[in-house]
């Protein structure tokens, strides 16, 4: 009951705020139609202006009352349907989300999971076994600094380094046009395109999962029952994993968290390698005052990461024996 409240209030603000913009997106689509219409010609009459306003405000709904449009978006929502797009029209935003959410699931979701596990490994090793050497110091400003990194600075500097100096990947060029296909010759342009940027997200999150392990696996050698082993003589390799099996718990949240904001791309980054995700689409979307695309995505986004705090959730009772007492108990 939480997780659908929440997502009903997530869903009506990412309704209601593109709304409030001093604009009208409809008026802007029209202009612009009009300029390409004309170019070169004569321009047209004030008649037909508004009757092509009249007709793209029906075809997008936004000549009904603000209060009627809220009850279709809710009937068409539930029903699977996000609209048309504004930008990419006759597109729907269905079709454009379906087009570019499998370039961010085969980005993002392979680069999260590769950063966590090394991540954690790394991490892991550096707390419980090298605290306070000159590598754990030597590595603590190594992955601060990666881990400051934004996404596109160190992309740009694999564009500098791969694809300006050494010609060994293309820099940019992706587009929707390169139709996505299982074939032989497909995907190796695929894949030299997709280097970069997973080279960019997986390198940046690294950072953050290896400082996050090392500082729980500290915690955890602090703790009582690690003392209590150790006094009885335990083997350190038996209590590295109890310390590690602990420490994982809020690593997992962490994953599935990042997994969720998996179908929001990354604007940015995907901006800079012409990598048509989410993300790509969103700027465009906002670019062009395509609210209804934007308020689309957000949707997408909002039950995505909704999902994976629930699943999270059901995995701490399964994972965790004291989060299933504590649920009995209540």
């Amino acid at each position: 009951m939480y997780y659908l409240l929440t997502w009903f209030v997530a869903v009506t603000v990412a309704w209601i705020v593109p709304r409030l913009l001093p604009y009208n997106a409809v008026e802007i689509t029209v202009s612009q139609m009009v300029r390409s219409l004309t170019q070169g010609s004569s321009m047209i009459s004030p008649q037909e202006y508004k009757e092509m306003v009249n007709y793209i405000e029906g075809l997008f709904g936004a000549n009904e009352p603000l209060w009627l449009q809220y009850v279709h978006f809710w009937e068409d929502l539930l029903h699977g349907n996000l609209g048309p797009s504004i930008a990419f029209f006759p597109a729907t935003v269905n079709k454009v989300i379906a087009e570019a959410l499998p370039y961010d699931l085969i980005l993002i979701i392979p680069s999260t999971v590769v950063a966590w596990v090394i991540g954690n490994i790394l991490g892991a090793q550096i707390g419980y076994r090298k605290t306070g050497t000159i590598t754990d110091k030597a590595s603590m400003i190594a992955f601060v600094a990666i881990n400051n990194i934004p996404f596109f600075v160190l992309g740009l500097l694999l564009i500098l380094v791969f694809a300006v100096d050494l010609h060994w990947l293309p820099a940019t060029g992706y587009t929707f046009s390169a139709i996505p296909r299982l074939t032989w010759s497909y995907l190796p342009i695929f894949f030299r395109h997709w280097i970069l940027p997973f080279a960019s997200v997986t390198i940046v999150s690294l950072g953050g999962w290896v400082l996050g392990m090392r500082q729980l696996i500290i915690n955890e050698k602090g703790s009582d029952y690690m003392n209590y082993g150790e006094a009885l003589g335990i083997r350190p390799s038996i209590l590295s994993r109890y310390a590690m099996k602990n420490a994982f718990l809020p690593q997992i949240t962490g994953l599935a968290l990042s997994l969720g904001t998996v179908v929001g791309g990354s604007y940015v980054l995907e901006f800079i390698f012409g990598y048509p995700g989410m993300g790509y689409i969103m700027g465009i979307a906002a670019t062009d005052n395509d609210y209804l695309t934007v308020a689309g995505v957000f949707v997408v986004i909002a039950t995505v990461v909704l999902l994976a705090n629930y699943i999270v959730d059901i995995l701490y009772s399964v994972l965790d024996p004291r989060v299933r007492v504590a649920e009995v108990g209540e």
